[in-house]
């Protein structure tokens, strides 16, 4: 059966190979570089959806940003724990996300995009819920409203995507302003990237 609502159970069953596997070429390095380049040196910063650690989480612990790092997969949870041992990694499902802490940057890069179209809109809130004034939001998304199925080591990975005007709507309604947007951006793998800041 193919599964929708908890894509993290997917990556439990395929952690090895996809710590193997997960491309290590830094595509999101542009967007990544305007995050740190934007906010003070050793800002905090939330991974959420961070998968291994590699190559995201390494790269901001390179810049001396403090990460705190959150996934639903606890077996990808106890690889990126052996690969950055002094990080701040929590279990948790983001829908579920709590902290009561605020950040200066918060990215959900191939992460958000594993849940489905309402569980996405909900999302919003918690996104500004742990954003400080000014704080940027990085995220990737398909190019319209709709479903998609990959296949990860044989296994099913589900996406959802949004309408571009949808998310346009949801961030200005919770007080961001688009800071960049591209739409299947040939240098990510043809993803559709957003990048906002709270206001």
């Amino acid at each position: 059966m193919k599964e929708t609502q908890n894509v993290y159970k997917v990556y439990d069953k395929i952690a090895s190979w996809f710590d193997k596997n997960r491309g290590q070429d830094l595509m999101e390095k542009a967007y990544l570089d305007f995050i740190i380049q934007s906010i003070p040196k050793q800002s905090h910063v939330l991974d959420l959806g961070c998968g291994t650690g590699k190559p995201i989480l390494s790269y901001l612990l390179q810049h001396n940003m403090q990460v705190t790092a959150v996934d639903a997969s606890k077996a990808i949870l106890d690889i990126a724990k052996a690969n950055f041992p002094d990080t701040e990694f929590i279990l948790e499902d983001m829908r579920k996300l709590d902290l009561d802490r605020k950040y200066d940057a918060l990215i959900a890069w191939h992460s958000f995009f594993h849940l489905s179209q309402d569980d996405q809109k909900e999302m919003f809130p918690i996104f500004k819920k742990h954003l400080k004034p000014r704080g940027f939001l990085l995220f990737t998304a398909g190019p319209d409203a709709g479903e998609a199925w990959g296949t990860l080591d044989g296994e099913h990975v589900y996406h959802a995507s949004l309408s571009p005007q949808k998310y346009q709507s949801l961030l200005e309604e919770h007080g961001f302003q688009i800071i960049r947007q591209k739409m299947e951006d040939p240098d990510c793998g043809n993803a559709c990237i957003w990048l906002a800041q709270l206001q």
